[in-house]
């Protein structure tokens, strides 16, 4: 498959790039990793970033033409299912290759590149570029640095689950490969400012906790008076998740009446069939959905709240 994908690249002139709605660091950073790879090694090519939705710490939003799209190989980077891309134009692209790490619920696009063992988008697309296929060309330290940024965003500098040994080969080629300052990307990457840290406080005091589980719900009054997006909210998911006693957590964020909600889980609780029956979906230790109701929101929450209280978590 990776020779199929160079092929495509090499005999494209245009190429566009795509990621998720409401981009997190995986997306954004793969997205970043790849538009600098292509750069780097094919200067002549013209090249787009699309999207509308930004990402808090750094971000590239190109003015994209239809007819660009038209006209060019498109990439869908971090996206499961095309509904969530964020520019819905991308499927009018002749060519797609999709490249993710979410299961394959929903495949769109001519090739499909995905592997759900892997931690992150950006892990699967670092193998590629590290692959005997793509050794002729230049893997440079930016590149690298965005790579090893989109995994330590999604793996929560390598807490989650999904961490294998794998990911941690890959991220160790990448530091090596890059000569890349850790320490100072993870700073960046993972310290807030005074601000931040004062609003991740006052998010921490609306936990409710029912036995296991644990969840925060935010109106749209809320999250004005907190001076937050949905988003930002989201982001603070992982901060729950540090309660030991708390075997599923969530976070859900309302927007013209209706709630997005994530939702985490330890070893052995499989939450994404819940977010499935929601019209949602992910992992099986990290899910979401959209748009749900208030009624269907507190029994989404019930049918969690039972499954955390069911069973010892396992470590296997």
């Amino acid at each position: 498959m990776y020779e199929t994908i160079l092929d495509k690249i090499e005999r494209s002139d245009k190429i566009s790039i795509f990621r998720h709605q409401r981009p997190d660091g995986d997306a954004m950073f793969s997205a970043l990793a790849l538009y600098r790879f292509l750069k780097d090694n094919f200067p002549e090519k013209d090249i787009k970033v699309a999207g509308e939705d930004k990402y808090d710490l750094i971000s590239r939003n190109d003015r994209v033409s239809l007819k660009f799209i038209r006209e060019s190989l498109a990439f869908v980077l971090d996206t499961s299912t095309s509904d969530r891309i964020d520019d819905e134009r991308a499927l009018e692209a002749p060519y797609i290759i999709k490249i993710d790490h979410h299961p394959i619920d929903a495949p769109y696009g001519q090739i499909n590149l995905v592997d759900a063992k892997a931690s992150a988008c950006a892990e699967v697309l670092a193998k590629m570029f590290l692959s005997e296929s793509f050794r002729k060309f230049i893997l440079s330290e930016k590149t690298c640095e965005y790579l090893y940024s989109g995994i330590v965003t999604d793996t929560i500098n390598f807490r989650t689950t999904n961490v294998t040994a794998g990911t941690l080969q890959t991220a160790s080629r990448l530091i090596e490969k890059g000569d890349l300052k850790v320490a100072e990307i993870v700073e960046f990457l993972m310290d807030k400012n005074i601000e931040d840290y004062q609003k991740t406080t006052k998010i921490r005091t609306r936990l409710k906790i029912d036995g296991h589980f644990g969840y925060i719900i935010f109106t749209e009054k809320d999250l004005e008076k907190l001076g937050m997006d949905q988003l930002q909210a989201k982001n603070n998911i992982d901060e729950i998740g540090r309660i030991k006693d708390l075997r599923i957590w969530s976070i859900a964020t309302q927007k013209d009446g209706l709630y997005d909600v994530s939702v985490r889980s330890k070893r052995g609780l499989v939450i994404n069939e819940v977010c499935a029956a929601y019209g949602g979906g992910g992992h099986k230790n990290a899910a979401a959905c959209k748009k749900l109701s208030r009624k269907q929101l507190k029994t989404m929450y019930e049918t969690l709240h039972e499954m955390s209280e069911k069973a010892p978590v396992s470590d296997k």
